[in-house]
């Protein structure tokens, strides 16, 4: 029998099996749903429904215990066939509000303000993938002379995310022309997306004769500013990574071994929230499904915020493939919502 011809009886025993575990982190039994759930057959009946289900792929035994866990597949065929859309509470959504209208004006600060919120109200690890500014429009480049051969740039886009570097200058530059080469490219790159600011760049220094353009030319290597400027550096913030060791499954210490790997190796969580930058809903990415990562014991949910349309991040949670997925993916959801509008209401 593939599971999706299951008949309804077996999607429920399947369901019961993946909501007790979450709660209890117990293998589950035939007992223990005939207790809890309002099944009108016999034990027995039970058990070979879940010899079928575990046949499929879709549970498995640990050890030599009778009760059954899910599997990677099996959470897969919960959450895209069977899950339900869960309404929050209302003090859940009351929290999610006020990030929403939160004061704060600062992006960065913002992003962890809500990915603590994430983590309290999941009970998981909250992450994000900090604004690529590549998706940004140019604002303000201000250019600051510390030493006669070393400036610090600051790039601000219009959505008010900043960059900043030390700049090594090949030769003395003094204030006056570094302010007026400045002034120049702010007004060349006025209104440009930062993806056609970095091109333009690269014309007026390939193309524009002018002695202002000729100097900067002379005094700065532009691959090291394209380098610390243009590229989108993927960048991850994570909070609550406490609630993730207290899972049962992570007492293992090989278990906790590969998961400290994962976590620290910051390139891997980016790689995975990434692939949810243009998607319109909540994303799972469950166990396996994270090959190639340190992280496949773990469920990784994201959601991308938006500025005017365009993606700016993603934000979600990090926890072990053992969890509440009808209340982790509507939280993840709203505050994902949330976050776009805090950041609209300021740009």
């Amino acid at each position: 029998m593939a599971p999706q011809d299951f008949r309804e009886r077996e999607r429920k025993i399947l369901e019961a099996i993946i909501l007790s575990y979450a709660e209890t982190g117990i293998p589950v039994g035939s007992e223990f749903l005939l207790q809890r759930y309002p099944f009108r057959v016999s034990s027995a009946t039970i058990r070979n429904v879940m010899a079928d289900l575990e046949e499929n792929g879709l549970v498995t035994h640990p050890h030599t215990s009778a009760g059954r866990i899910p599997t990677d597949l099996g959470y897969r065929y919960y959450v895209d066939l069977m899950m339900e859309r869960k309404r929050l509470n209302p003090d859940d959504e009351a929290q999610i509000q006020k990030l929403a209208h939160a004061s704060e004006t600062d992006p960065m600060a913002l992003l962890e303000q809500a990915i603590q919120l994430l983590s309290d109200l999941t009970q998981e690890a909250g992450v994000a993938l900090v604004p690529q500014l590549g998706h940004g429009s140019f604002r303000h480049l201000e250019l600051i002379q510390v030493e006669p051969r070393e400036v610090i740039g600051v790039l601000i886009s219009s959505e008010g995310l900043v960059r900043h570097a030390r700049l090594e200058l090949l030769h003395e530059l003094d204030s006056v022309t570094l302010e007026a080469l400045a002034d120049f490219l702010n007004e060349e790159l006025a209104g440009m997306s930062l993806a056609q600011a970095h091109s333009e760049l690269e014309r007026i220094f390939a193309e524009v004769q002018l002695e202002m353009a000729a100097a900067w030319q002379q005094a700065l290597d532009m691959a090291h500013l394209k380098a610390l400027f243009f590229e989108d550096q993927a960048s991850v913030i994570l909070e609550g990574t406490s609630w993730i060791f207290d899972a049962p499954e992570f007492q293992d210490m090989e278990r906790t071994r590969r998961l400290l790997r994962g976590l620290e190796n910051r390139g891997e969580l980016a790689g995975i929230l990434q692939k949810d930058l243009a998607a319109d809903e909540v994303k799972l990415h469950i166990g396996a499904e994270n090959r190639g990562t340190s992280l496949t014991d773990c469920t990784i949910a994201g959601a991308s915020y938006r500025l005017r349309g365009g993606v700016l991040g993603t934000i979600g949670v990090v926890g072990p493939t053992r969890m509440d997925y009808p209340r982790v993916t509507a939280i993840v959801g709203r505050v994902a919502q949330a976050v776009s509008q805090a950041f609209q209401d300021k740009a």
